[in-house]
């Protein structure tokens, strides 16, 4: 019967210490809250189209500041990603590197790379629209 009663008192001592760990974690939340975000957020969006014939082209890849964050064009050419901004205090505006590139090779034709810098500042969203222009591809 005591041994009963002794792991009976241990298996109440661990859920209550459990349980004192994860409101102890509730309040130091509760008080503290969450760490400061280290920028802000802004969203592109716009739409990718051939030069020529001002048609928009699906399967390109929009990438922000060097690959960090990306996204692909839909079958209407549209694109929608989101680029982190940490501004040093140093510096008077947040700008952003936009990289687009075709990546399903000739299948819709074959585009060439381009890379444009957006100013963000002050701004939550930019939209934005991109020409590529088309590379003749020469087959032997």
């Amino acid at each position: 019967m005591k041994k009963i009663e002794l792991k009976s008192r241990l298996w109440l001592r661990k859920l209550f210490g459990g349980i004192s760990i994860t409101a102890m974690a509730f309040v130091f939340h509760a008080c503290y809250g969450m760490p400061p975000d280290e920028g802000r957020d802004v969203k592109l969006s716009g739409t990718v189209k051939s030069k020529t014939t001002n048609m928009p082209i699906k399967g390109i890849k929009v990438t922000v500041n060097e690959g960090l964050n990306y996204g692909f064009t839909d079958e209407n050419g549209n694109f929608n990603v989101y680029a982190s901004l940490i501004n040093a205090g140093y510096t008077k505006s947040d700008s952003v590197s936009v990289s687009v590139f075709d990546i399903d090779g000739d299948e819709n034709g074959l585009f060439a790379e381009k890379t444009i810098v957006i100013d963000a500042t002050n701004k939550r969203e930019v939209n934005f629209d991109v020409e590529l222009e088309e590379v003749k591809l020469i087959r032997w």
